[in-house]
């Protein structure tokens, strides 16, 4: 059940913090962060009465419909983050977990990414 929208919000806040056990040679090629994201997809023009009697399928949800035209149903996680500039370019490990989600959401505790700017 895919969805998107026509307007979209992000936000971020980040605090880099001490890594610990790394030693002074690593230090400009090593950094961990503590973070909090924020966002949501919404459809400026969705008309919310024309679908509210629809019968839909609830394994996703306990919710018939949503009203995908609030702002205001956002979704928030929080974590660790651990950059590395390695010699194959920078990658990055980011453990979290999910502060506002919904049933159905595809949550991950664990992700990892290379070729992102330090």
């Amino acid at each position: 059940r895919s969805l998107g929208g026509n307007a979209m919000v992000l936000g971020g806040i980040e605090l880099i913090v001490p890594t610990p056990f790394v030693e002074v040679d690593f230090d400009n090629s090593v950094r961990t962060s503590l973070f909090v994201d924020v966002g949501n997809v919404w459809d400026t023009e969705f008309d919310y009465d024309a679908y509210r009697d629809l019968t839909l399928d609830t394994r996703f949800s306990d919710d018939p419909l949503l009203d995908y035209s609030d702002p205001f149903l956002y979704r928030a996680s929080s974590g660790i983050s651990v950059q590395w500039l390695s010699p194959m370019g920078p990658m990055v490990f980011s453990f979290s977990k999910a502060i506002k989600e919904r049933e159905g959401d595809d949550s991950k505790f664990f992700t990892f990414n290379i070729g992102q700017t330090f």
